[in-house]
């Protein structure tokens, strides 16, 4: 690994795992924010009186 520093390639390795982790978090976050703004939408809904197909009954 320390072979990595001193090499011309160093920047490009750096910036491409730099950017992979932007991305990640990134769609972790996007993920997780959609996720709870879903189950209030649907909490919402059930609390108005509408009910999930996959919980009937039928």
């Amino acid at each position: 690994m320390t072979a990595l520093f001193g090499t011309k390639y160093f920047g490009f390795i750096l910036s491409a795992y730099g950017i992979t982790a932007a991305v990640l978090i990134v769609l972790t976050v996007w993920i997780f924010t959609t996720h709870t703004r879903r189950k209030q939408q649907l909490a919402k809904l059930e609390e108005a009186g509408l009910k999930r197909a996959s919980r009937s009954n039928g």
